[in-house]
């Protein structure tokens, strides 16, 4: 039986794609069409049915899908079995991220990995969580840290880390609230506020908040990508509501400062996201290691903040 036709069938039916599952097996859409015909001649049956919108199973092909399930986990049994060492083991691990992660352990978890498991690659894609669980669901992503969010897909999900967001500007712009105190949300509302987008979790814990106390939202420029809110911050074009562990270097350069604020903003948790069915023991000690070092990382960080007083008054 060709091993190779049972995986390219089980990763057809479960993406419902031709072309997904050429990209999650790393080959070409017409191979993949290639290998279904094949193993349909081999086993002289019809195992799948193709519409312009939906690949459907046949009741033969339901059948071969649960046995190429089992197959595609036991060969991954096998493999992790046969080596001597998981250290051993060769693999290319699609890593999707966001870029909190990139500004405070990412290098860590990278340097671990490639001490400890030499012989696996990572391709990491930094983005945000919506286009990240969206890759991880269509195959092209093996795993991904993202903000902690319902996924509607077979997947394994292990608690990361959790950020909290501060009030950040540069030492020009913040001069105008040092003789107000505290800052509050009414200061907030006369403010030109910097964060991420709209739809995003930290806007919308924040504009939920306004609501509640009846208060008009701020100017607001928005950015998917943290680089460039700290970049705006820094050139005093608002207030940043930002993770401050992020900005660790930045505050100790008094870039930037924080601001004192009687406005609590809830944290926002990260997970370590994975699909099961290809290098499972790789993507499970992987996601060991990074709840490891997202652990020290954090803790590190914590010390560090509490060390120096980064605040503007």
């Amino acid at each position: 039986m060709n091993y190779k036709g049972l995986e390219t069938l089980y990763w057809v039916a479960r993406l419902n794609s031709f072309n997904k599952a050429a990209i999650h097996l790393n080959t070409t859409q017409s191979s993949v069409s290639q290998r279904i015909l094949a193993l349909e001649a081999e086993l002289n049956i019809k195992l799948l049915n193709r519409t312009p919108r939906y690949i459907h199973l046949t009741d033969k092909g339901k059948i071969a899908f649960k046995y190429a399930e089992k197959l595609i986990l036991l060969n991954e049994e096998f493999l992790s079995t046969i080596a001597e060492n998981d250290s051993c083991i060769e693999s290319t691990i699609r890593l999707g991220t966001s870029e909190t992660i990139v500004h405070t352990w990412l290098v860590d978890f990278i340097d671990v990995i490639y001490r400890e498991y030499p012989y696996i690659t990572l391709d990491i894609i930094i983005n945000i969580t919506p286009v990240l669980k969206e890759m991880l669901k269509n195959g092209e992503l093996d795993m991904v840290f993202m903000l902690d969010h319902t996924c509607d897909f077979d997947c394994i999900q292990r608690p990361l880390c959790s950020f909290e967001q501060n009030f950040l500007v540069s030492a020009e712009f913040g001069k105008r609230f040092q003789s107000k105190g505290a800052f509050t949300f009414r200061d907030l509302t006369r403010s030109t506020m910097i964060s991420y987008p709209k739809n995003t979790h930290p806007y919308l814990d924040l504009k939920q908040q306004l609501n509640q106390l009846r208060l008009l939202e701020p100017k607001t420029i928005t950015s998917y990508s943290l680089t460039t809110l700290i970049k705006m911050t820094e050139e005093g074009m608002g207030i940043g509501v930002l993770p401050h562990y992020s900005v660790l270097k930045e505050l100790r350069e008094k870039k930037l400062y924080l601001l004192p604020s009687e406005i609590h903003l809830r944290p926002y948790h990260f997970l370590c996201v994975y699909t099961i069915g290809s290098d499972d023991n790789v993507k499970h000690n992987l996601a060991d290691l990074a709840v490891s070092v997202s652990s020290k990382a954090m803790k590190k960080l914590s010390q560090q903040f509490k060390s120096e007083n980064f605040y503007l008054f």
